[in-house]
């Protein structure tokens, strides 16, 4: 996993969010993008590095 998707996770589980953490941590493990099931109450700054840990798993997969 890149930088930004192990900040992800880590912040996802600081903040309480353990399952979704495992999920997001699943789905770029495997190469594929992430996306909450759920609204839940995530920062910007989180929401950002989600969307940053996406693109990454974009980039790696060309």
């Amino acid at each position: 996993m890149t930088q930004y998707q192990d900040k992800a996770v880590w912040e996802l589980c600081r903040q309480g969010f353990h399952g979704v953490a495992a999920d997001a941590e699943a789905a770029w493990s495997k190469g594929e993008d992430f996306r909450l099931g759920e609204p839940l109450p995530l920062a910007r700054e989180l929401l950002e590095l989600i969307r940053i840990a996406n693109w990454e798993t974009q980039r790696q997969a060309a």
